[in-house]
């Protein structure tokens, strides 16, 4: 780091101002909000109109003095300031401007304003600029005294405030290159201490850190720490800043990326009001949303080695958030704005972080109405430390003690506390004790530099656990003995409210709750010692207030009787063979109440063991599944234990059926032995069923004599309970076998075949006539088959399989004719069609240039003499196109060629 000072001195008194000044914002398009109060009010009588950085400044009182965009200053009557227009800046900075009262002087302000670009009319070239207001009682309305006073050549749009560790004088911070130089890298502080002599010699600190020219500066409220956006790099520089000497030494570099690949361009900066968490906005420019994002100064997990101190808190593609800037009020508010693709254009809504001290703040997105005025990227930049003030406490539980203290910029001389119900104190740091739970507005008048300012908190005083006293819990005593088991917690829905899941604890004694020492080890499952016997319970509840109070157990004997055992059917379950069966307690309930005249008002419930039953842990459901077991009734009733009693639970025997899910019988039964099945004898009654549910027989055994589908419903009685079983089978034929190949050779003139090949389960026989078959096995071949349409037909050996048949053409085509006259092969022509076994033929003829030479179009045509219009054509290669429908629609495609031969 290298330090260099420049002596540059302004010999001005200045005068110190407090908080108040900040209570009045006017930013946007005519946007204003007003803190005088704790609650904030929308102002509409703004005039500016600005798209980013702008400053504002109010009396002591909190009444507003006038307000600026570095350009044009705009007094309380939101009036253009005399002389008050054509400041230097270049208003599309982040932060055009800031307003500092002169120590010393009620009617002086500086403003300070940031210069970016050079400009011809008039001619000002970049830098840091100076101009000074006087609002005095000749000018009420205030007037601009000069302006364009250069106090730096060069500038970034970075700049900020905050007082001296004397809490008098105040720091001016900005950032930015050294020199009016192009190229010259942007990473130089300069420091003005501004007291009552005016501005002091700057400090002028170089870092190894660059930034680009846009992005927000903020400094921490209590001066300890100075950060620096840098839009252009994805960084924030943190530094630390001594407040005291202006020393500034770069504490660590943020990478403002959240999530990998995302880089984020940090705009807006903003310091909590307790100076330990830092907030920014950041652009993601590739994916086209706003952010807004939380770093953690301090770690608040230091044994976590994978703490995160950065996190994203809220993302939005609609609107992009701007500049950041906390209030009196200890929120931060976030400019809104909508990005296009050249432009920006307003919102008329903003962002609140309403609790920015907590590490998962609120964020109220767009939750501030504008009335009339919208948000574009900027917010009032302020002097910082004017937002430190604040009340420290916090939440407790009533009758608790509340610590109050002061966290101010400046000593504090006098106080004054209203504590919201009705006391007062004027101690530095005093305690009070709230008799009454509820919501409080504590407010702090407070003293510095003989200046009163009000800071409010609002607080919340958590109630006590409401607990009912010398309630009593009631138990069976089963063996008449005095003593039982206690689930200690079923005291809850007597004592409190159960919804509202305070923590119990369980004691013998009231000292023992009061001073939370010997808790009972196993509340679960407690026995008395006496009975009855008093215990003690200490809630607690979520926000950690604790009450006390006492308790009764008490035992008590009650003989029900004999309860008559419950059956139900194995498969009750809908699952057979598991030996578990369904108990539909509900019926069971209604039993015992007809049986021993409970009334409504006494509670049944049933439970797996005695243990549960005695502590009511894990009541069975009324629909209960289970193998035969014991289970336990309780009954409680208005004055204590109704009674518990044991209950046998019996699940019958399975009914077996063993049936297969299928059987086959032959395509015609009658051929062959009949097939019969049989249930089992142990069951008392058989009914079998078709698919149209009628009853078919009632015997053991059934005779399988057709497909289709069936059922059996067995019966068998156990203990009183008729239970049944159904099991649903088909009966079906055997796979039917079917053609896979059939090839027809007609090559061979004096010999056509006819080659099958069948896929199926066993071996077939073949036939042309379905009287004398041939063949043993999957596959045949016919040879000398007359031409024509054929019937094939195959069947099983053993005729269990429905028989198949098929159509086959046999077509010959000639290769050759010789047309000579003698009455042997002197047409060319088809074998095998017939009128009476197909509909239709067309074949056509070719030479080899593809003219028609011929055709065949009719059953009885003997074929083609081998002429083409009287004339004979001589010997060569011919081709033919044919077309052939058989009797079931099937079209016949064939092409090829032929010889014609003349000797």
């Amino acid at each position: 780091m290298k330090t260099f000072v420049v002596f540059f001195f302004i010999l001005i008194s200045l005068s110190i101002n407090a908080q108040r000044e900040a209570d009045n914002w006017y930013f946007g398009n005519r946007a204003g909000i007003n803190f005088k109060n704790p609650r904030t009010n929308i102002l509409t009588d703004g005039e500016m109109n600005t798209p980013a950085g702008c400053s504002s400044i109010s009396d002591r009182e909190g009444n507003l003095l006038f307000y600026t965009n570095g350009k044009t200053v705009f007094n309380k009557n939101h009036e253009i300031m005399e002389n008050g227009d054509g400041l230097a800046t270049t208003i599309e900075n982040t932060q055009t401007s800031i307003i500092i009262p002169k120590p010393g002087s009620d009617e002086r302000f500086y403003i300070f304003t940031t210069k970016t670009t050079s400009s011809t009319n008039p001619i000002v070239s970049e830098g840091i600029f100076l101009s000074e207001v006087e609002i005095t009682s000749q000018y009420p309305l205030g007037r601009v005294l000069y302006k364009f006073q250069a106090i730096r050549d060069s500038a970034s749009e970075k700049i900020t405030a905050v007082h001296h560790a004397d809490g008098k004088s105040i720091w001016l911070i900005v950032f930015g290159p050294i020199a009016r130089i192009e190229g010259t890298p942007i990473n130089t502080f300069t420091l003005y201490k501004i007291d009552e002599t005016g501005l002091n010699a700057p400090i002028v600190t170089a870092q190894e850190e660059t930034t680009s020219k846009i992005g927000a500066m903020k400094v921490s409220p209590d001066g300890k720490h100075v950060a620096v956006a840098d839009y252009g790099n994805t960084n924030i520089d943190l530094y630390y800043f001594n407040n005291e000497t202006g020393e500034i030494i770069l504490r660590e570099k943020i990478f403002t990326t959240t999530a990998l690949f995302n880089p984020k361009s940090a705009y807006g900066l903003e310091f909590s009001q307790d100076s330990k968490i830092l907030y920014y906005t950041a652009d993601v420019i590739p994916l086209s949303y706003s952010s807004i994002n939380q770093f953690l100064l301090e770690n608040p997990f230091p044994t976590d080695p994978l703490f995160n101190p950065k996190k994203q808190l809220f993302r939005s593609s609609e609107v992009y958030f701007g500049s950041l800037q906390l209030g009196s009020n200890g929120k931060i508010y976030v400019s809104t704005y909508v990005q296009n693709e050249n432009s920006i254009s307003s919102s008329t809504q903003i962002t609140i972080i309403e609790n920015p001290e907590d590490l998962n703040p609120t964020i109220n997105h767009l939750s501030e109405d504008l009335q009339t005025g919208a948000s574009f990227k900027g917010l009032p930049n302020f002097i910082q430390s004017y937002l430190r003030n604040r009340i420290i406490t916090e939440n407790k539980c009533v009758f608790d003690t509340f610590n109050f203290e002061i966290d101010a910029y400046a000593p504090v001389t006098n106080i004054l506390w209203d504590f919201g119900d009705g006391n007062t104190s004027n101690q530095m740091k005093p305690s009070h004790q709230y008799l009454t739970a509820g919501s409080y507005l504590v407010k702090a008048d407070i003293t510095i530099n003989n200046t009163v300012n009000s800071v409010y908190k609002n607080i919340i005083v958590f109630p006590l656990p409401e607990l009912k006293p010398n309630q009593t819990l009631e138990q069976c005593d089963i063996s008449n003995d005095g003593v039982d088991i206690f689930d200690l917690f079923d005291i809850e829905e007597k004592i409190t409210n159960p919804s509202l899941e305070h923590e119990l604890y369980f004691y013998k004694s009231l000292a023992n709750a009061q001073n939370d020492i010997d808790r009972i080890p196993n509340p679960e499952n407690f026995e008395n010692e006496s009975n009855p016997q008093e215990l003690f319970i200490r809630a607690i509840s979520e926000n950690g207030c604790v009450n006390v109070s006492n308790f009764f157990i008490r035992t008590t004997y009650v003989d029900l009787g004999n309860i008559p055992p419950m059956f139900v059917c194995e498969n009750s379950d809908d699952i057979l063979n598991n030996s578990e069966g369904l108990f539909d307690l509900k019926i069971k309930e209604l039993e015992i109440r007809s049986m021993f005249n409970v009334t409504r008002a006494s509670k049944l419930r049933f439970y797996k063991n005695l243990t549960d039953a005695l502590t009511t842990k894990n009541e069975l459901p009324l629909n209960f599944t289970s193998t035969t077991t014991i289970i336990y009734l309780r009954i409680d009733n208005n004055s204590g234990c109704g009674g518990i009693e044991p209950i046998n639970l019996t699940v019958n025997t399975s009914l077996n059926i063993n049936l297969q899910d299928s059987y086959t019988i032959c395509y015609n039964p009658s051929l062959k032995p009949p097939v019969i099945i049989s249930a089992d004898a142990a069951n008392n009654r058989f009914e079998w069923r078709d698919s149209s549910e009628t009853i078919v027989s009632i015997n053991k055994d059934f005779i399988l004599s057709s497909i289709g589908e069936y059922s059996l419903t067995v019966y068998k009685s156990e203990n009183g309970l008729m239970c049944s079983v159904r099991n649903d089978f088909a009966v079906v034929n055997p796979d039917i076998a079917t053609f896979s190949q059939i090839d027809v050779n007609t090559e061979d003139e004096r010999n056509n075949t006819i080659t099958l090949n069948v896929n199926g389960n066993s071996n077939y026989e073949f036939s042309l006539d379905n009287t004398s078959f041939f063949g043993n096995g999957t596959s045949f071949t016919f040879t000398n088959v007359e031409a024509g349409l054929r019937t094939v037909y195959v069947k099983d050996l053993n005729d269990c399989e429905e028989p198949i048949q098929t159509n086959v053409s046999v077509i010959g085509f000639k290769k050759f004719f010789t047309p000579n006259g003698d009455g042997n092969n002197d047409f060319w022509n088809i074998k095998g069609l017939t009128a009476t076994s197909f509909k239709s033929v067309n074949v056509y003829i070719f030479d080899r240039y593809g003219k028609i030479i011929g055709s065949i179009t009719d059953f009885n045509s003997l074929g083609w003499d081998g002429t083409y219009n009287g004339k004979l054509l001589m010997t060569n290669n011919y081709w033919f196109k044919a077309e052939i429908i058989d009797i079931d629609d099937n079209v016949i495609k064939q092409s090829g060629n032929f010889s014609l031969i003349r000797n």
